[in-house]
């Protein structure tokens, strides 16, 4: 599948998205019911994968080659969940920065995930949404456009669409970096197992400290709510998250090519670099409409809630 499709496939993916949303929204209204936040979940995951992978099956390739879940070996398992760890300070930096702009979003929507028992949870968030992510990200959108040639330029547009996907400011922010981290592991194996392992960790930890730290999470909601956060107290954090970050981060890097040479494939990690064809030539009208579309649904929905809060 050429870059021009995997656009389309985008594009398709933002419409459904948004217009279950405004169809929830509009069920909700004339009904006064909602339905649980992990059929939401799930909802929301499947006007994802469906667009993709119907793209794909029309434009006459393989899953197998679309999404390559190729095994890996026992040692990059374990370097992966190491990387997996190295990707936290920088995901807290991206989220304490976005915070100086726009609020949390994780912490908005705890209150309506700690209503269910966290073994429900984990399945949906630590398992379910990353597998959909990384096989349409990390497997339809990257290897579609890979197939131009520009590496660096696959890596970084599949993560940009990665964050925007999310339809948040807060998310999109961290999400674009980890959208590349993630694509570096399937780069250094030829496989997307890798960055489904370290997704579905990453999530899964995520939930298990929302509801080992539920409280904590009341407390920092109020103080959102109630505009008493000080940016003064960002910003510290800020400066102690980057330092960390930059170190982990740097270590991370290191993992990935360690992975690459157990996979065999460090020439080709190492090279990506100095590959020939680095240009970004991989937009097409189709994901131009789609982001205008979704930085003005984030814009009208970060607008609202500023003026209802």
């Amino acid at each position: 599948m050429d870059y021009k499709r995997a656009n389309r496939a985008y594009l398709y993916m933002i419409l459904s998205t948004i217009a279950f949303v405004i169809i929830y929204s509009g069920w909700i209204i004339v009904t006064g019911s909602e339905i649980s936040v992990i059929m939401n979940n799930a909802f929301c995951e499947l006007m994802i994968l469906i667009p993709a992978l119907i793209v794909v099956l029309f434009s006459g390739d393989r899953l197998s080659v679309m999404i390559p879940f190729r095994k890996i070996k026992i040692s990059s398992v374990l370097f992966t969940l190491l990387y997996t760890v190295m990707l936290y300070p920088m995901s807290m930096l991206a989220n304490a920065i976005s915070m100086l702009f726009v609020e949390n979003r994780v912490i908005e929507l705890s209150d309506d995930i700690l209503k269910l028992p966290m073994w429900q949870m984990l399945p949906s968030i630590g398992l379910f949404g990353p597998f959909v992510e990384e096989v349409v990200f990390r497997g339809v959108m990257l290897h579609s456009y890979q197939r131009s040639g520009r590496i660096i330029g696959s890596v970084l547009l599949s993560s940009f669409l990665f964050g925007l996907m999310h339809l948040n400011f807060n998310q999109f922010f961290y999400g674009f970096l980890l959208g590349i981290m993630l694509a570096l592991l399937v780069e250094a194996t030829g496989s997307v197992l890798p960055s489904f392992i370290a997704h579905a960790t990453f999530n899964s930890l995520e939930v298990i400290l929302m509801y080992k730290s539920s409280g904590f999470l009341d407390g920092a909601e109020s103080i959102l709510k109630g505009k008493d956060l000080l940016s003064g107290a960002i910003l510290q954090s800020i400066g102690i998250y980057f330092i960390i970050a930059v170190i982990a981060t740097a270590i991370a890097v290191c993992i990935a090519y360690k992975i690459s040479e157990i996979e065999g494939r460090n020439e080709f990690f190492a090279g990506i670099p100095r590959c020939r064809k680095q240009g970004y030539k991989l937009l097409s009208v189709s994901v131009v409409i789609a982001v205008i579309i979704a930085f003005a649904y984030m814009l009208y929905f970060e607008f609202l809630s500023r003026i209802t809060s």
